[in-house]
């Protein structure tokens, strides 16, 4: 059971596996001494783990949601609630017994791996995209990945500081909706999943996570120009999602892809590096004092938000209800 413990926390999966961490700090050397003499950067491991950041509060919290979350994957809840699969094949199945056509068994082909590969990926982000952008427009789900937000300095730990509820929720529909589509894809190709696009897809991740993705939880701007910023999202664009600043607000949703930012209309290219303060504000920019200043805020507060909210709509509807009925007599 140790171990199985142990495993769960290293799991190579993470984004602060040992691997991808020295990935980060690799690169991150190199853009040290690229700008350390133009930008007079103090010795390379002050400039990478600022103390005032790596012992604020605020990343004692994420250390604390990550270990949540660990625990969560350990007691199997996560795999209790995927659906990916099962999506994919209730999809086959249906359009098999609605159309009474055999779903062709033909080896793959190069060509029908690389479009497997390039339809999940583009459909996994496309659901990261809307699950994020749900629970920024949604006040119901809001109060769930505010947790996310109210980050007030960021390090390769802030990616999990999500509220349990979010990672649920977020697994939930981001399954279902890539579950539909590649059940989709798997009528138009073959009835079974071939080992060479798995790998493809899961060497597309890995590429993600060794080159640059600690790196949207940090402090370090890293952009990838104009023109690259309207395809991929770079570390400096999701740190401006995390932006107080009212110019960043509802930003850059997106994960892997920039398309879909720039398709719906959320996309936010920096000119050039920007300040960015983290941290909760209002519409207006004004900050917001921190609501989660300990773990158990981080997990309680939510809910009583989301009570607030439950409990302002039946306000509003019993009070349009109450109105119709005056305006009927």
């Amino acid at each position: 059971m140790l171990e199985e413990l142990w495993n769960t926390l290293t799991d190579p999966s993470l984004r602060v596996a040992p691997a991808y961490l020295a990935a980060f700090i690799l690169i991150a050397f190199a853009i040290y001494l690229l700008r350390r003499r133009a930008e007079h950067l103090p010795g390379f491991l002050a400039w990478l783990f600022p103390r005032r950041v790596y012992t604020d509060r605020s990343n004692l919290t994420d250390a604390g949601l990550f270990l949540v979350g660990r625990l969560m994957a350990f007691v199997g809840v996560f795999r209790a609630v995927g659906l990916r699969t099962l999506t994919t094949v209730a999809v086959v199945a249906l359009a098999g017994a609605a159309t009474g056509a055999s779903i062709r068994e033909a080896p793959w082909s190069a060509g029908d791996t690389v479009l497997v590969t390039a339809i999940y990926l583009l459909f996994a982000d496309f659901a990261v995209y809307w699950v994020h952008r749900w629970h920024h427009e949604m006040p119901l789900l809001w109060p769930f990945h505010m947790v996310h937000h109210s980050a007030e300095v960021m390090t390769p730990l802030t990616v999990y500081r999500k509220h349990p509820v979010y990672d649920l929720l977020s697994a939930m529909i981001s399954d279902l909706m890539v579950g539909l589509a590649m059940g989709l894809v798997l009528i138009l190709v073959t009835n079974h999943l071939d080992m060479l696009a798995m790998a493809g897809i899961h060497a597309g991740y890995f590429l993600f996570n060794m080159f640059g993705s600690n790196f949207r939880h940090t402090h370090i701007w890293i952009g990838y120009g104009p023109v690259l910023e309207r395809i991929l999202i770079s570390p400096a664009q999701h740190q401006i999602h995390h932006g107080r600043a009212v110019r960043h607000h509802d930003k850059n949703y997106g994960e892997v892809f920039a398309l879909w930012d720039w398709m719906f209309g959320t996309l936010y290219v920096p000119k050039g590096r920007e300040a960015v303060e983290f941290g909760l504000a209002e519409r207006d920019g004004t900050p917001i004092p921190q609501p989660h200043p300990n773990l158990a805020a981080a997990l309680l507060v939510p809910f009583r938000q989301f009570a607030a909210q439950l409990g302002a709509r039946g306000r509003d509807v019993n009070g349009a209800a109450a109105h119709t009925e005056a305006a009927e007599r």
